[in-house]
């Protein structure tokens, strides 16, 4: 390992793994005479020795293999000494009151240590980012509970006339896939005259709950942690460890190609004729082809293939290049080119797809990004066609709490879809949590709120300026916002850049040249275009800057400018001026991409909370890494940046923004040509002139363009700069209100306050 923080980490998981076969060997010994209980292998004098002794036993004559062949291993290479005994001895006793405790089998307690323990790297080039269970409860609830033909009181459960199944195509160590257990546990037991909670484990261990991944320990505990809900013997699982590598295997993107599990594809030691399945029981030479599923839920890895080129990024470099070949050739022959520009999770939401059943449901842990982003576009054009998406849950609670998984501070969604014909009558929900759940109880709660608001989404329509939202309260207090919206467009972030519908409806009015006011209601127009439509030039993106020049702060033998960085405590004034030179790395490319170059610089990326300007007029045209340089007229470049730096212009702005991490935001070029912005070809001559008089004018002894302007939440809580400029935007554009109550909701909106 690379650390003495890795070793820690592959120490502690090897602990873990073999506290969880202790505990099995336990419900084991109680189920078969002949394997001694822990105590009985406690009071012997080599405790090692005993442990491969009976490990061995339990895997050639009870065949409980795949649980503890990789225990059986770890013990076996641990040298035997006075210490490995001493300690081995701990793991036993804390095994020993585990196994005595119902309630802790019952909860998801080994794959709430993994998720501490993850190996260090592999949480990098894996982007083995897991569910946290609270998230996992909640998402499982609604995949379960929503009307649907699901019918839990048989067993096997039925979904429409077949035997329900579910899959998990990156199950990790099987959170997911244990509250789904969980719910179905549940519904079966309120709903059936005669509960049979043994055969309905049975069924669901043996045919009903799937999982693939390509760790094999992770596999290891997802195959322990449901088979402890309720530890009685079953025959096989449906838990496979696939291989990843050599130039073809994919994990369960191979899926995408074909359903056969063929011989090659699972991590289960040597390789048998016909291949292998993982089962909890035993392991069988089978031929094993994927059924259609009922419900996928998932949490896909979504390690993308720039910014570091990490995809498959835990094998060696050689490797991965084929890999990467590989994948990209599948993904041409599927239609799909383009998607690994997401991440790996865009390519899981396409194989989940193929698999799942008409009117089955997904429910999936994305990046946000997913409801925006360029690379997205088409998981959601998929979305629009096939599904009905009832819920985007997103989280919304500061300090970096955007995230439903435990090993990332990226901001992340809940998304529940229903494969059906998607019509422009169906009404998604946006859950918009202020505070997420802390734990399984408030899970349920919070998800029961949900499903009882099923049937009434008109009620809460964001696009009717009457509607209010749907209040979520636990324990009293209210934790954040429910309401909807008809998904008529492929960006589906426009309904949710806020954590407040109020902000939402105001934004999304104003796309349509609508002014509506929190406090007033509907009290204006305004007349709107696009960048593309004003015939405006938009510059290179960062990659192309950094490709063809060399940054240099001193003007020594360069002609080309530029604007580089951002610095909060710097830029604070609309007016700025160039701040660094750039050196040609190729003469031809430096002078074709010095044509686009622009005195009007909108910003590429921003951190809402600290980011003052969103766009800034230069004295000369520049290029930048960080700004997009766009190429008007000049009149028109001054009237646009007053506009951009408008409480109107920012919110516009922000409608196209692609959420990566709480308030920290990018805006993709594709979005921005489409931008609805001031059309100032059709304000009239006289509202454009004030507007161009107020780039000039002077206020309190310095013109509007050297205002400084504070961080955007100090800014809408003591508003000074920008009230200026939205009063003289107001009076030009023929308008009497005031913007107090919208900068009262925008000062504490945590999208900006962060």
């Amino acid at each position: 390992m690379g650390s003495k923080e890795d070793t820690h980490k592959l120490i502690s998981t090897a602990g873990l793994l073999l506290v969880d076969a202790l505990v099995f060997h336990e419900i084991i010994a109680a189920l078969h005479k002949k394997v001694p209980t822990l105590s009985m292998l406690l009071s012997s004098s080599n405790l090692k020795k005993e442990l491969e002794n009976s490990w061995q036993y339990i895997i050639d004559e009870i065949n409980y293999e795949p649980v503890l062949d990789i225990t059986l291993s770890i013990i076996r290479n641990i040298p035997a000494s006075p210490v490995v005994d001493e300690q081995l001895r701990l793991l036993g006793n804390l095994a020993y009151d585990i196994a005595s405790s119902k309630v802790l089998l019952k909860h998801d307690l080994f794959g709430r240590i993994y998720h501490r323990l993850l190996l260090g790297n592999l949480v990098k080039y894996h982007a083995t980012y897991y569910t946290s269970i609270p998230a996992a409860r909640l998402l499982a609830r609604l995949l379960i509970n929503l009307p649907s033909s699901l019918d839990a009181e048989k067993v096997p459960p039925v979904y429409g006339d077949e035997p329900f199944r579910v899959v998990d195509f990156a199950c990790g160590s099987g959170t997911l896939l244990s509250a789904v257990y969980k719910e179905l546990d549940a519904k079966h037991r309120i709903e059936s005259e005669q509960v049979r909670v043994d055969d309905l484990h049975r069924y669901l261990i043996e045919e009903g709950i799937w999982g693939f991944d390509v760790l094999h320990h992770a596999i290891h505990l997802a195959a322990t942690v449901l088979s402890l809900h309720n530890p009685i013997p079953v025959k096989a699982s449906r838990l496979f460890a696939l291989r990843l590598g050599e130039s073809k295997y994919l994990g369960s993107v191979n899926f995408l190609d074909s359903p056969n599990i063929g011989q090659g594809m699972l991590l289960t030691g040597a390789v048998r004729a016909e291949g292998e399945s993982v089962s909890v029981s035993r392991r069988e030479a089978q031929t094993i082809a994927l059924p259609n599923f009922h419900v996928c839920i998932m949490n896909p890895p979504f390690t993308r293939s720039v910014g570091g080129n990490l995809l498959f990024g835990s094998l060696p470099k050689k490797d991965r290049a084929s890999l990467q070949r590989t994948l990209g050739q599948l993904l041409r022959e599927k239609g799909l080119s383009g998607i690994g520009q997401a991440g790996l999770g865009a390519v899981f939401v396409f194989v989940a797809d193929k698999y799942l059943v008409n009117n089955g449901r997904m429910g999936l842990v994305l990046p946000r990004a997913v409801l925006s982003g360029v690379s997205w576009q088409k998981v959601r054009d998929k979305l629009l066609k096939d599904y009905h998406v009832e819920y985007i849950i997103t989280s919304y609670e500061v300090n970096n709490q955007w995230n439903f998984s435990e090993n990332t501070d990226l901001s992340e969604v809940l998304l529940v879809a229903r494969k059906i014909c998607n019509d422009d009558s169906r009404y998604t929900f946006f859950v918009n949590l202020w505070k997420k759940p802390s734990n399984e109880l408030e899970s349920i709660y919070l998800g029961t709120q949900l499903k009882q608001l099923y049937g009434s989404a008109k009620l809460y329509d964001v696009e009717n300026s009457n509607a209010s939202p749907y209040h979520l309260k636990l324990h009293g207090k209210k934790i954040g916002e429910v309401y909807s919206a008809k998904l008529t467009e492929n960006n589906f972030g426009v309904f949710n850049i806020f954590s407040q519908m109020e902000l939402n409806r105001v934004m999304l009015f104003l796309r349509k040249g609508i002014v509506y006011l929190p406090d007033k209601g509907i009290v204006g127009n305004i007349r709107l275009s696009t960048l593309s439509k004003l015939k405006a030039e938009i510059g290179p993106d960062v990659r192309q800057v950094h490709a063809t020049f060399r940054v240099s702060n001193t003007a020594a033998g360069s002609i080309y400018k530029a604007f580089w960085g951002y610095d909060s405590s710097i830029t604070k004034t609309i007016l700025q001026s160039p701040n660094a030179y750039l050196e040609p790395k190729n003469a031809g490319q430096a002078r074709e991409l010095w044509n686009k170059r622009g005195r009007l610089l909108i910003v590429e990326r921003a951190w809402l909370s600290t980011y003052t300007v969103l766009a800034t007029y230069l004295d000369e045209e520049v290029l930048s890494n960080v700004w997009w340089p766009v190429k008007v007229d000049e009149e028109t470049a001054k009237v646009l940046v007053i506009w951009l730096n408008s409480t109107f212009g920012i919110l516009l702005l922000l409608s196209i923004a692609e959420v990566t991490r709480g308030p920290w935001v990018k805006f993709k070029k594709d979005h921005l040509w489409d931008m609805p912005i001031l059309d100032v070809n059709r304000i009239g001559r006289k509202a454009f002139n004030k507007l161009l008089g107020l780039y000039d004018e002077e206020f309190r002894g310095k013109r509007v363009y050297e205002l400084p302007l504070k961080a955007l939440p100090k800014e809408f809580a003591e508003p000074f700069a920008r009230k200026i400029i939205d009063d003289k935007i107001c009076n030009a554009l023929g308008f009497e209100f005031k913007l107090d109550a919208l900068y009262e909701l925008l000062s504490k909106e945590p999208m900006l306050t962060g």
